[in-house]
């Protein structure tokens, strides 16, 4: 059977696209296109010979990327190297994908990044690649010379990302761990309990306290704990918030908790830590 072209993507997927004709720095690196998408629904795309090569980068959800060969399942925090003239097809798996991607021109300059055949690994960079392309949509909107100075920069920082692949060392089981205390510190806050971050795994809360065990070496909360003294730390010694924000801010409303707490890290109650450290 031969291989199909077929493109369908529903209206409530979101993206965003810029070529060589929005900006000439994308040509003088190679690049054709980069664009980034929150796919809803239905997403789906046959390439029967595609004559560019294409880097796609899952940042959240899951997706899928198949050829007359073999099938891809594409997980967060993963990139795909599909090299031209490879017949692939690429879909949402699920009811969200958020990917950003890329298409290179076939020169000999990109030989040694794409190879001949397709890869799939996982990959530092899928977030900060979404967010530079993010900037790079919004700098068009501004003014000359300002906007193309900023794209400029922008191009040169995702030159520099997909020149170098960037594969993350850490087992895939680490990297999610990571990943679910990285949403934890960015609302320390919150009220978090073991559920809570065991569902954002996802998994049952004995396993997360195995898994935490395993690769922290202690339990989800006194992770969670670390995370919070260490940034209170970083607040008490670069800002003038009173101990009081900070121990709101951090998840601690009663500041005596906070300072029983953050001794215990420490061997200092908060004010002797500020006092000493503070810059």
């Amino acid at each position: 059977m031969e291989w199909p072209e077929y493109y369908q993507i529903s209206e409530t997927t979101e993206q965003e696209v810029v070529d060589q004709s929005h900006l000439l720095d994308l040509e003088q690196h190679g690049i054709v296109q980069c664009g980034i998408s929150k796919c809803h629904e239905d997403f789906t795309i046959f390439r029967r010979n595609p004559a560019k090569h294409m880097l796609l980068f899952t940042c959240e959800g899951f997706g899928w990327l198949e050829t007359p060969d073999k099938r891809w399942r594409l997980e967060p925090d993963s990139v795909i190297f599909v090299p031209a003239g490879y017949a692939n097809g690429l879909g949402i798996e699920g009811e969200y994908w958020k990917i950003a991607w890329l298409f290179l021109t076939p020169h000999p300059q990109w030989q040694d990044l794409i190879g001949e055949q397709i890869s799939h690994s996982t990959t530092r960079c899928a977030s900060i690649l979404y967010n530079s392309i993010q900037c790079l949509v919004q700098s068009l909107s501004l003014p000359f010379p300002i906007g193309n100075q900023i794209g400029s920069s922008i191009v040169e920082q995702i030159n520099l990302m997909i020149s170098h692949r960037m594969p993350s060392s850490a087992p895939p089981a680490q990297q999610r761990l990571d990943s679910v205390f990285q949403t934890a510190h960015r609302q320390l806050h919150k009220d978090w309990k073991v559920s809570d971050l065991a569902t954002l795994y996802p998994c049952s809360e004995p396993h997360f306290h195995r898994l935490c065990q395993k690769y922290f070496g202690h339990s989800p909360m006194a992770h969670l704990t670390r995370l919070r003294m260490e940034h209170a730390s970083r607040l008490m010694t670069t800002t003038d918030w009173p101990i009081q924000h900070i121990s709101e801010a951090i998840g601690y409303p009663n500041p005596a908790n906070f300072s029983t707490r953050f001794k215990k890290w420490s061997n200092m109650t908060p004010r002797e830590f500020k006092k000493r450290f503070s810059l």
